[in-house]
Order: C-alpha cells, then sequence, then structure tokens
C-alpha cells in the first residue's frame, strides 16, 4: 500500500474538493488553491493574498510560532451566501521552506442528503453547485503541486479518505487514522469497509448508495466510532465517476465544533434543527 494515493488521486482530491482548500507560506500568503477556495473567498483565494486576515483569524504568527494542527477556528467568508465557517490548519516543509495546509468548511442551512428544494442560496445543495460549476478563471493544479498536497495530506488537521465502489478504504491521512483510532495499527481500519467506523448502519448504508450515483454528502454530522466511543464529526464527501461507475470519493472529515447538535438523518423531512 502507498503512503499517498496515486499523483493523479491526489490532484482530483485536490482540485475538486468540497471544502476549501489553501497552502500558504511562511508569510501566510496564499501560493496554491482549489476550486472550493476561489468560490468560497473570492479574490482572497488569490496568490499572495493574505488568509488568515481574510479570514479574521487572530494570531497567525503565534499559530505559525507554535506549529501545532489547529482546528475549528471561526472563520468569516468572502462568499455573500457562505459568509462564515470553520478553518483547520497545519504546519509542516516542503523543499526546506515552511507552509500552512488550510481547510475550509462553510456554515449552510440544510445538509445534504436533505430532501428539502428550495429553501434558498445557503444551503448545502446550493453549496455544492456553485464548486461544480463551471468556471473557466480557475486553472487547475498540475503536477508541479502534487508535493504540495502531500505535505497537504500529512499536515493539513482534516480527516481525509478514498473509498472504492466497494466501500472499502483506499486511502486515509494520518487524521482519519487517528479519528477512528486506528493509529497503532492503521491495517485495521484501511484496506477494510468503511461501514465499521459509523455509529450509525442506516447512514452508512445509505451513503453507499448515493456515492455510485454521484451524489454528494455536504456539511453532514453523523458520529463515527473510536474503540467503541462516539465521535461527532461532520462530512463533506463527493464522488469521482467516470462512465458511470465509481472511482473513489473525495471524503473530508472535521471534528464537529457543535458535537452536542443532533445528528442529521438521511431520507428525513425533520432535519431535527
Amino acid at each position: 500500500m502507498s503512503a499517498y494515493p496515486s499523483s493523479e488521486q491526489l490532484l482530483d482530491l485536490f482540485n475538486w474538493a468540497s471544502p476549501a482548500m489553501l497552502v500558504t507560506d511562511a508569510e501566510g500568503l496564499v501560493v496554491l488553491a482549489n476550486k472550493a477556495a476561489t468560490e468560497l473567498l473570492a479574490g482572497h483565494a488569490a496568490p499572495g493574498s493574505k488568509l488568515a486576515e481574510a479570514l479574521g483569524v487572530e494570531g497567525y504568527a503565534a499559530l505559525l510560532a507554535a506549529g501545532k494542527p489547529v482546528e475549528n477556528l471561526p472563520a468569516t467568508f468572502a462568499n455573500p451566501h457562505f459568509t462564515s465557517g470553520y478553518a483547520n490548519v497545519g504546519f509542516g516543509r516542503v523543499d526546506g521552506a515552511t507552509y500552512g495546509f488550510w481547510a475550509l468548511r462553510p456554515v449552510t442551512t440544510h445538509p445534504t442528503p436533505s430532501p428539502r428544494a428550495g429553501e434558498g442560496t445557503s444551503t448545502a445543495t446550493a453549496w455544492i453547485g456553485q464548486v461544480d460549476q463551471a468556471n473557466a478563471a480557475y486553472s487547475p493544479a498540475g503536477a508541479d503541486a502534487v508535493p504540495f498536497i502531500q505535505a497537504y495530506y500529512d499536515t493539513c488537521p482534516v480527516a481525509i479518505h478514498l473509498i472504492e465502489e466497494d466501500g472499502t478504504v483506499a486511502h486515509a491521512n494520518w487524521k482519519d487514522i487517528a479519528i477512528v483510532g486506528a493509529t497503532e495499527k492503521p491495517e485495521s481500519y484501511v484496506g477494510h469497509h468503511i461501514r465499521h467506523i459509523y455509529a450509525d448502519q442506516e447512514v452508512v448504508e445509505d451513503f453507499l448508495g448515493r456515492w455510485g450515483e454521484d451524489a454528494p454528502i455536504i456539511d453532514f454530522r453523523a458520529d463515527f466510532l473510536n474503540k467503541g466511543e462516539r465521535v461527532p464529526v461532520v462530512i463533506f464527501s463527493t464522488a469521482k465517476v467516470e462512465d458511470d461507475k465509481l472511482k473513489n470519493t473525495r471524503c473530508f472529515v472535521f471534528p464537529d465544533s457543535d458535537p452536542e447538535r443532533a445528528r442529521d438523518k438521511v431520507k428525513a423531512l425533520d432535519l431535527n434543527f
């Protein structure tokens, strides 16, 4: 098993992820941003932008000096429909230089999967619609970005896993392995079916059916299992589908900033908000 997904998978993961992914240099200036970042931050995702300042994240110099991963920093965004959310950031090195690796998730009014329609412009459905819409101004990251995406995979404190068509965990980063309690034995998780880490089986069974349809799961609150204990998480997941066949998922899992909030339901008219 390779330590990383393939370069092709990493580029697909970065370019078309549902959360915003960015890399900043030691000065906090943007050097790399994905499509979701351009939708969430507009011009603030451009190379050379001061990211922490744009997000309203204070004390960036102290965060950099500490060099430790930080989760669920309250953040503000330039997008008029998704004005707030959270930032996770970790720090690492590429070719001897220090970089910040950021994952941003917007707060939505209704998650997906949800049967609700016409709920406005700030739903999870509306968010993924923005991410997926064509934008000629966005230039996807190319092969020269792979070392940065590998460092992102190793450093950013967001759980990342790629699931194959049969539900097997093909790849998982350090945070994903930790969140399910498999740090000491990653092989007990990677290479096995994803259903084993979900506390509520009806949720994962519904998800498995959606992945083959390229249906997104966005801003959805669920519980993972870590050695039998529930871990509240927020899921941002899309699927790479070619010729009506699932190649792999692009799953990002954040520790829930509001762990006491009721878990979301699939195929339910009442989401219990």
